[in-house]
């Protein structure tokens, strides 16, 4: 797969799960930790910037060749090291992180987010072979 492809298949759709999943995880953090909390405007932009975060240790699963599957769980697992390290540490130096029951909370939420988003782009490449083994075979019976 070129970069381009990568980067359109792979790493915007991941954004766009990502603020989806972190507006949710939000709200639901936010309401058990801090009820009483208000913010301004600025707060909806929150969830662009850590979906900008969670996106980049994407490229990490970026071969131009195809990948063996030991290498697929190899990049896997250190696609998910750096996710979580590269969020929890933007928000331990913003000071955003109350205590360890919060970051707790925080890292679960970004492991469920990443399971999330790795769902939607399985699903979203299965109904594309799906769509394509159709062709194919409609192609097959036509030609014969």
């Amino acid at each position: 797969m070129d970069f381009k492809t990568f980067f359109v298949k792979r790493v915007m759709m991941s954004f766009f799960v990502s603020v989806t999943c972190i507006s949710v995880a939000m709200a639901l953090i936010g309401m058990a930790f801090e009820p009483n909390a208000r913010f301004g405007y600025e707060a909806f932009l929150s969830p662009v910037l850590f979906g900008t975060l969670a996106s980049l240790p994407l490229m990490v699963k970026y071969s131009k060749k195809e990948l063996s599957p030991k290498q697929i769980v190899a990049r896997s697992v250190i696609h998910l090291v750096l996710l979580e390290a590269v969020l929890l540490s933007v928000l331990w130096f913003a000071r955003l992180l109350t205590g360890i029951s919060m970051a707790v909370s925080l890292g679960t939420s970004i492991c469920i987010i990443d399971v999330t988003v790795h769902l939607v782009l399985w699903l979203q490449d299965s109904r594309t072979a799906k769509e394509f083994n159709e062709a194919l075979h409609k192609l097959q019976k036509t030609c014969t």
